[in-house]
């Protein structure tokens, strides 16, 4: 009888951890519960073959395995023979991958059916899966009517592609799919007249002369990937394939004097041993392998590099910082965090090592703007290195950012609780949605009203979303929006005020008290339904304004923290910059040096950000001891002229922005979409020609 890798793992399962529900046992190795009963005969039969007794599955002592033979059975698994496991699609891909980068002659559908012992039309999708992962890795699968399937490319993303393999087999999977790859490069090395047994041996002890040049202790799944790329090196060379490196790698590699020099005698003693010409293609490629290796000592970059670098990474911040309206704590710290990373990321992409990041689809889900924002600024690094940063080492920089912005009260976590009546695709829509409105890290719980009713809202709880109508209290400090699943305009901007500006509702609770103490006095025994009534009341009114003007708060501050200057006077850029940030000086909000550090920074990095074309926005670092953010608008007659390099804007609306540390002015900047996503508005602020015309811009009731 033959069982698949979901029944291996189905045994697997119950003989480590017995006991389990058939729902979560399912749950847990994502299968339908109807698949798991085909499966059971299979696995009762296979159980019994081997003198174990069938699976117990019950409602009361769950799905297990016979309390003495979990042992045996776990032992059984991990010697299981080839002839009676089935291969996941996966699996199959990877064996396909692994048999033709070996490049044997005249490889036809019917190999890989044999290969794998599945059909001909199993063959098919398991090869147009390999086609598309390949696209992915540089290489391309071809197909010629007398010549078979085979791989095309260059020797070297060949080789990467099976080190690939190799690392996330021997790091995830179980001796049995070691053992296939074992036996195909047992047959290889046959194939080609050399001893097996000689090559380990060699191997082995050069291995050791290694560890001991790089007083380093490999570990169990470096040395097994580092024996079997070395050996699949060895071979590809004897079939006449030599690795050719980009001069930028062959350059990198060879500063590396440390590992080449053992990359060379490594290539050299194995060359002279097994009578193989002596290729410096082999030498560049080992000290490359022993790189990828975690127990090795990072590469040096050099002064100059390592200045470039730390260069990039500041002007990383700085745009992540102007992207999101928040400034980080702690700088430095970060900056010294990301320069540990980047450089060995830098190294990987330069050279296609992937470095797998398991947290990277639940980053993307949780994470989405931080994501988005990343993956905008890390733009001018890649153009910097001549690199391209794949998902899996951006998501890597996604945390870091995430990690600091949840350092700070302002920009800790917010717990949300959602509360929903809808399917499982409309609530992970509006679940989106919520995500992408702030890069504040969100902890979201999901409950449905019934659940809601029984445990309440914890004391935890930030702020309440729900789509239907709640038959519980919602406390004083906590937010409350009520919603559809797909959250309108007005509905965003409540929430993102509700998130990143802090606005609880704790000033509501001595309203209600007080309210509540007047009425308790004709009625005393409706203390607690009047409170939960002034509350309700209270919340919907609050909703319903905010619902009526999506700015209420920003029109309250919008007059005393905005200055309005028009020019029709033609001057330089920096001159313009001094007199755009001229009233926020005269009000004593900063001082002259504030302008200066906005016109060495654009001396130094161009211009980064902009809101559109025609609008600047410009700011520095919030000021030490500021706790009300500024704005500070210059109108041009004449559009600005740029005499820096690259720089090709030519704005007639000039922003300058004093941030906080306390983020009071992400207030200033929601006014500030909200002022220019209103077309007619945005064209009437454009052609102002006065101060008048301006505030009449700015104060106008149709701003939505």
């Amino acid at each position: 009888m033959q069982l698949d890798h979901k029944a291996v793992e189905i045994l697997k399962k119950v003989s480590t951890d017995p006991g389990m529900s058939l729902r979560v046992l399912c749950e847990r190795i994502g299968l339908p519960q109807r698949n798991f009963y085909y499966r059971r005969v299979r696995i009762n039969d296979w159980l019994s073959a081997h003198g174990f007794a069938p699976l117990v599955c019950d409602a009361r002592r769950g799905v297990r395995v016979a309390d003495d033979e979990a042992t045996g059975i776990l032992q059984q698994l991990g010697v299981i023979k080839a002839q009676d496991y089935k291969l996941s699609a996966e699996e199959r891909r990877d064996n396909l991958l692994l048999h033709l980068c070996f490049c044997p002659e005249s490889t036809f559908i019917h190999h890989f059916s044999e290969l794998n012992r599945v059909s001909r039309n199993t063959s098919l999708k398991d090869i147009s899966l390999l086609k598309q992962y390949l696209q992915c890795q540089q290489l391309t699968l071809v197909v010629e009517k007398k010549r078979g399937y085979r791989i095309e490319g260059s020797c070297v993303a060949r080789r990467l592609v099976v080190q690939r393999l190799l690392q996330h087999t021997l790091k995830y999977s179980d001796r049995q799919a070691e053992s296939r790859i074992a036996q195909l490069f047992y047959q290889q090395q046959v194939a080609a007249g050399l001893d097996p047994v000689r090559i380990q041996q060699k191997l082995g002890e050069l291995f050791q002369q290694t560890e001991l040049q790089l007083n380093c202790t490999f570990s169990d799944k470096d040395r097994r990937v580092l024996y079997y790329m070395v050996l699949f090196s060895l071979l590809d060379t004897y079939k006449g394939h030599y690795p050719q490196f980009t001069s930028a790698q062959a350059r990198f590699l060879r500063k590396q004097t440390a590992w080449c020099e053992i990359a060379a005698l490594l290539n050299t003693s194995l060359s002279r041993e097994l009578g193989f010409p002596d290729i410096s293609g082999n030498t560049l490629f080992f000290s490359l392998l022993l790189s990828a290796s975690k127990k090795v000592a990072s590469c040096q970059w050099g002064e100059c590099e390592d200045s470039r670098l730390s260069a990039a990474i500041k002007q990383l911040i700085v745009q992540f910082q102007m992207l999101s309206g928040i400034y980080l704590s702690d700088v430095e710290q970060l900056e010294a965090r990301l320069f540990s990373h980047l450089g060995p990321a830098i190294f990987r992409c330069l050279f296609d090592l992937s470095s797998e990041n398991v947290l990277k689809e639940e980053i993307q889900i949780h994470y989405p703007l931080i994501f988005r924002f990343c993956r905008e600024i890390i733009a001018s690094l890649e153009q910097e290195f001549q690199i391209a940063f794949c998902d899996d080492e951006l998501s890597y920089i996604v945390m870091n950012f995430a990690t600091w912005l949840d350092r700070r009260p302002e920009t800790a976590e917010q717990h949300v609780l959602l509360v929903t009546e809808g399917g499982v695709s409309s609530t992970a829509i509006l679940e989106n949605q919520l995500r992408n409105l702030t890069v504040l890290p969100l902890f979201i719980e999901q409950v449905s009203a019934s659940q809601l009713q029984q445990q309440g809202i914890g004391p935890h709880i930030r702020l309440v979303v729900s789509t239907v109508r709640l038959c519980c209290p919602v406390p004083s400090h906590v937010g409350f929006v009520q919603t559809q699943h797909i959250l309108t305009g007005s509905e965003k901007q409540q929430l993102r005020l509700l998130l990143e500006h802090n606005m609880d509702a704790a000033g509501i609770s001595g309203l209600v008290s007080a309210l509540v103490a007047s009425a308790s006095r004709l009625a005393p025994q409706a203390m607690e339904p009047l409170r939960l009534e002034f509350c309700a009341i209270i919340h919907q009114f609050l909703q319903k304004q905010q619902r009526d003007s999506q700015r209420p708060l920003l029109q309250q501050t919008i007059s005393h923290l905005t200055y309005v200057n028009f020019t029709a006077s033609h001057a330089s850029w920096r001159q313009v910059i001094r007199k755009a940030a001229q009233p926020l000086v005269e009000a004593g909000i900063v001082d002259a040096q504030y302008p200066r550090n906005i016109v060495r920074q654009i001396e130094r990095q161009g211009i980064t950000t902009y809101l559109t074309p025609e609008i600047l926005l410009l700011h520095d670092v919030p000021p030490e001891g500021v706790t009300r953010g500024a704005l500070s608008l210059l109108k041009l007659k004449h559009p600005l002229q740029f005499d820096t390099p690259g720089v090709e804007l030519k704005p007639s609306l000039i922003v300058i922005l004093v941030p906080t540390e306390n983020l009071t002015h992400l207030s200033l900047l929601e006014f500030l979409n909200v002022l220019i996503s209103d077309e007619k508005t945005l064209a009437r602020l454009l052609s102002a020609s006065s101060v008048q015309e301006l505030r009449r811009c700015i104060n106008s009731d149709t701003v939505r």
